[in-house]
C-alpha cells in the first residue's frame, strides 16, 4: 500500500530523467523581518526583540524539452536578532513541472499548512493563526523530513495535491516510523481561493493524530479581502478539539488595516478553550519595505495555555493556563 502510494508521485518524475535541458536560471532572494514587541503573560512582562521566520533563499530552474522545467530550491532561516541560523532550515527541494503536474522531493510546508498561510492575516506576526490552530497540543502546521509532494495541473481552477513522508526523522530507515500523509483539494479564481485539506501522521502509542481544515478568502474588490478557517484536530495530545477564525485586510494607498479573531473549541478538559484576537495597520515604504504596527489578546480558560505569540517567530511568548496573553509589536519587513 505504501509503496503504491510514492510510486504514483515518482512515476511522473521517473519519466522525465532523459529529457535533454537548457542552461540554469538561478537567483537569490530573502526576507529581513525583525520586532519589537512588548509581551504579557499576565504575570510578568518585558520588551524584546525578534526575528520573525526571516530568510536567505536561492532558487535555480532549467527549461526543457517537451515543455519541461526542472528546479531546485535552497532557503534558510535567518535569526538577525541573535546572529544565527542553519541551513535548508525552511522549504529546500528539487522538483520537476510540465503538462504532468508537478512532483517534487525534499523538506517543505505540506497542503494543509498551506492553507493557514494562504488566509493567515497576521502570518509569521503577533496574532499569527498558528497559535491557535498548532496551540495547546496540535503538532500540525509543521514540515516533515524526506517528503514527496505532487500536485495535478489545473483543472478549470481545480488542483489536487498529495504528499507522503515515509519516515519524518534523520538517517536510514527500514520500519517507516513517524510516516505522515497530507492531501488537499484547492480552487483558486481571480480573488477567490477555497481549499480542503487532510492530513495524518504516526504518532505514540498506536495514536495517529490527524486534522481537517478548511479554508477561504474573497476579495471584494481589490482593496478589501475577508479570510475563513475551520480546523478539526482528532487524537492530539490534550483531547480533540475544534477551530474557527475570520480575518479581514482593507487597503488605503500606501496602508493596509488588518484584523483577525480566532476560537479554540474545548478539548477533553472542560474550560480549555481561547480566543484570540489581533489589530493592526501596515505602512508600505516603496516595494520591499513595510512598516506595521500590530496589538493582540489571547484570552484563556482556566485550564488553557494558548500564546498570542508563537507562530513564526523566533522569540515566543510562553503562556500561562488561565492568564490572558498579550502582545504590541512594532515590525519591519525587508524583502529582495
Amino acid at each position: 500500500m505504501k509503496a503504491s502510494k510514492l510510486g504514483l508521485v515518482a512515476a511522473a518524475v521517473l519519466a522525465t530523467l532523459a529529457v535533454p535541458a537548457m542552461a540554469a536560471d538561478v537567483s537569490i532572494y530573502g526576507r529581513a523581518h525583525l520586532s519589537v514587541d512588548h509581551l504579557d503573560n499576565g504575570v510578568d512582562s518585558g520588551v524584546n526583540v525578534s526575528s520573525n521566520s526571516s530568510r536567505l533563499g536561492f532558487k535555480a530552474s532549467t527549461k526543457l524539452e517537451d515543455d519541461m522545467e526542472v528546479f531546485v530550491q535552497l532557503e534558510q532561516n535567518i535569526r538577525f536578532d541573535e546572529g544565527s541560523g542553519s541551513f535548508a532550515t525552511r522549504d529546500s527541494f528539487v522538483g520537476l513541472k510540465g503538462n504532468f503536474g508537478m512532483a517534487r522531493i525534499g523538506f517543505f510546508d505540506t497542503p494543509l499548512k498551506t492553507i493557514r498561510s494562504r488566509t493567515d492575516m497576521f502570518g509569521d506576526r503577533i496574532g499569527d493563526a498558528r497559535n491557535i490552530t498548532s496551540g495547546y497540543g496540535q503538532s500540525f502546521d509543521n514540515r516533515y523530513r524526506n517528503g514527496v509532494h505532487y500536485r495535478t495541473p489545473n483543472m478549470n481552477g481545480f488542483t489536487v495535491d498529495f504528499q507522503y513522508t515515509p519516515h519524518n526523522n534523520t538517517g536510514a530507515t527500514v520500519q517507516n516510523d513517524r510516516e505522515s500523509y497530507s492531501t488537499s483539494l484547492t480552487y483558486t479564481s481571480k480573488g477567490i481561493y477555497v481549499a480542503a485539506a487532510y492530513e495524518s501522521y504516526e504518532g505514540t502509542d498506536g495514536v495517529d493524530p490527524n486534522a481537517l481544515r478548511l479554508g477561504a478568502y474573497y476579495d471584494i474588490n481589490s482593496d478589501l479581502r475577508v479570510s475563513a478557517l475551520y480546523q478539526k484536530a482528532s487524537d492530539v495530545a490534550n483531547g480533540d478539539r475544534s477551530v474557527y477564525g475570520v480575518g479581514a485586510s482593507y487597503k488605503m494607498g500606501d496602508y493596509t488595516l488588518r484584523g483577525q479573531y480566532y476560537v479554540a473549541g474545548d478539548a477533553d478538559a472542560d474550560n480549555s478553550g481561547a480566543n484570540m484576537l489581533v489589530l493592526g495597520a501596515d505602512r508600505k515604504l516603496g516595494k520591499d519595505l513595510t512598516l506595521y504596527l500590530a496589538y493582540g489578546i489571547t484570552s484563556n480558560d482556566d485550564n488553557a495555555n494558548y500564546t498570542i505569540a508563537s507562530g513564526g517567530r523566533d522569540t515566543r511568548l510562553t503562556a500561562i493556563a488561565g492568564e490572558n496573553s498579550a502582545g504590541l509589536s512594532f515590525g519591519v519587513v525587508y524583502s529582495f
